[in-house]
């Protein structure tokens, strides 16, 4: 009897043996295939982080080789572009438990710096000598960083050295392992610490701490992978897409995002979307095509764009300024509540004016920015306000404003659009106490 039952029972036992051995194994392989993931993405993070710092030094050793506008103004947007990426690469590390918050830190003062330097007509306003020894000195600290980066991605690769370890080691205070990741990066967190040579002027902390304080108090529910992933494709009008690779952006930096590269099947180039973790809200667009030469006027470009913010639901914007460069156009656009225009809620989209396509969209402005407000009734009247202007300048245009000042803080306004002499200007007076408290010269033009 007990042998019948056992001749049961066996093929029974035998059977559930090797069945929770292949879900064991699928198990496995599937946590193989997740830590791969995660290390492939470390890995190319890590050494995307090497190629900009390596191209950041370039373009500033070409800021400070040339002087005209013309050829200063793309090295400093450039500045700009590749520090802001080379945040972003930092934010896709395991990071988040080991100091590396003067190194982002660094990184943010330079992307700001050369943002509003480059802003400016550089033909009549160029470089001080102070803003050139800042260049200099970013240069020589660039090198040095670029250096240090390069031996720790030379002991990655001939050490063969994984990041999930970097991350376990981190996060157990392992000392057993071999740490050279670890100890690498906070040596050079600790020597950034170090630049004080480098002056980036008046209110670029302030602006940096204001940001972060906006980035932090973000509304909205956490988003996954997939929901980025579901709306980057769908800002970006992807229908049939070859591949799409999400890599969520660790703390290191202000705002959280979950970065999306687009691969479509047509084999065009690729479009990159930054998705913000809290409530989702697009950051950033960018399509990496080449444009040809320009084929159509501002005046259709600009429709374009008008189109395309309704398309996405941004509704109340006005174009406030234009400035062209290498076939396309780049329309700023403002939020206008009532007969105020609201500068701080601003967004930017980029249209090749080969073909009408929008290139590019940036709105973490008004991401960060946008509100209810309780616009107060102005103390001073516009003819009062006009009182404290110039004489000599020309006015053309007046309007009430919302605008940031150096400290980050909002101020109301009035808006003093004109000219002094052959250059234009917008002067931004406090409508609540008279108080000069902006002047912006105008080098894209105005709308």
């Amino acid at each position: 009897m007990y042998g019948k039952i056992a001749g049961i029972l066996f093929p029974v036992f035998a059977v559930g043996l090797i069945g929770a051995g292949m879900w064991g194994y699928q198990e496995n392989q599937e946590k193989n295939s997740i830590l791969i993931k995660a290390e492939n993405q470390y890995q190319g993070a890590f050494h995307n982080l090497n190629y900009h710092v390596d191209k950041l030094h370039d373009e500033l050793g070409k800021a400070l080789a040339v002087n005209s506008r013309r050829q200063l103004a793309p090295c400093l947007t450039n500045v700009w572009r590749l520090a802001y990426s080379a945040q972003n690469n930092v934010s896709q590390l395991p990071l988040t438990l080991m100091p590396f918050n003067e190194t982002n830190k660094f990184l943010a003062n330079v992307a700001d710096f050369s943002y509003q330097s480059g802003m400016r007509d550089l033909d009549k306003q160029p470089l001080t000598e102070k803003e050139r020894k800042t260049l200099q000195a970013l240069y020589n600290h660039s090198k040095e960083i670029r250096g240090s980066l390069q031996k720790v991605q030379s002991a990655v690769i001939t050490k063969q050295l994984r990041w999930m370890d970097v991350e376990s080691a981190i996060a157990t205070e392992e000392k057993q392992q071999d740490n050279t990741i670890v100890d690498g990066l906070t040596v050079i967190n600790r020597d950034v610490q170090g630049y004080k040579d480098v002056d980036f002027g008046a209110g670029i902390g302030s602006l940096n701490q204001s940001h972060k304080m906006k980035a932090q108090s973000l509304k909205g529910s956490p988003v996954t992978q997939e929901e980025a992933r579901k709306r980057a494709l769908q800002f970006a009008g992807t229908k049939q897409a070859k591949q799409v690779v999400v890599n969520a952006n660790g703390k290191g930096t202000d705002l959280e995002t979950y970065s999306v590269r687009i691969t479509e099947r047509n084999g065009s180039n690729p479009i990159n979307v930054d998705v913000a973790k809290r409530g989702g809200g697009i950051v950033w667009l960018l399509n990496e095509r080449n444009v040809g030469s320009a084929k159509m006027n501002l005046e259709a470009a600009r429709q374009r764009a008008d189109t395309y913010l309704k398309t996405h639901g941004y509704s109340s914007m006005e174009p406030a300024s234009v400035s062209e460069y290498e076939g396309s156009a780049a329309f700023t656009y403002v939020y206008r509540e009532k007969d105020v225009r609201v500068y701080p809620d601003s967004v930017t989209v980029t249209v090749a004016m080969d073909n009408g396509e929008v290139t590019g969209f940036q709105s973490e402005g008004y991401l960060l920015n946008h509100k209810q407000r309780s616009i107060p009734k102005p103390k001073l009247t516009q003819q009062q306000a006009r009182t404290r202007v110039s004489k000599s300048f020309q006015v053309l245009e007046t309007r009430r404003a919302i605008i940031e000042d150096d400290r980050g803080s909002e101020a109301h306004v009035y808006e003093f659009y004109g000219t002094m002499g052959k250059d234009r200007y917008r002067l931004f007076i406090d409508a609540m106490t008279g108080e000069e408290i902006k002047v912006e010269k105008i080098k894209a033009t105005a709308i």
